[in-house]
């Protein structure tokens, strides 16, 4: 664990960084020489609330909601640990850093997204995004039965930088 600290700090600049007990610990130094870190993609699924009672709310509103009575009690209707599930801030805050982070790395991957749950979120994101400098921005609207969802994808890259990205990393199928 101390080893992988150290060079997160050496390599990436990263300061603070644990893993949660029960989980395991990455090998880091096998993947020290990757800092040349390029991705095609990130993908993110960001927690949706800001606290376990807001998840807990969330699912009593929508139980009573398909059920169309009273419910008081009932059980989460998904899985994943706290922190997968929840942050402080929620959703909107989680994005908002994910998208200060990105602007740390602008080169070195083609799109940055995340799914954004709430379309009260939007805003933010937009205006985040663009106080970040992001080039372009693409968002995808997704519909499950009565649930709304988009994807919002970014890249810093300019329309050059894209093309020489493609031409040299993506190879051409025939």
């Amino acid at each position: 664990m101390m080893l992988n600290k150290a060079l997160l700090k050496h390599y990436y600049g990263i300061d603070y960084w644990i893993i949660p007990s029960g989980y395991l610990c990455p090998p880091i130094p096998g993947r020290a020489d990757y800092k040349e870190k390029l991705f095609d993609l990130t993908i993110c699924n960001p927690p949706f609330h800001s606290s376990f009672e807001e998840a807990q709310s969330g699912t009593l509103r929508k139980l009573r909601n398909l059920n169309q009575k009273p419910i008081t009690n009932a059980t989460l209707n998904f899985g994943g640990k706290n922190k997968e599930l929840w942050c402080e801030g929620g959703e909107e805050k989680f994005v908002q850093k994910m998208i200060s982070q990105s602007k740390l790395i602008p080169l070195s991957c083609f799109w940055f997204s995340t799914l954004i749950s709430r379309q009260a979120h939007l805003k933010s994101t937009y205006k985040a995004l663009e106080f970040a400098g992001a080039h372009e921005i693409k968002t995808i609207s997704m519909c499950q039965g009565n649930k709304t969802s988009r994807i919002i994808a970014w890249t810093f890259l300019t329309i050059e930088q894209q093309k020489e990205w493609r031409n040299t990393r993506w190879k051409k199928i025939t």
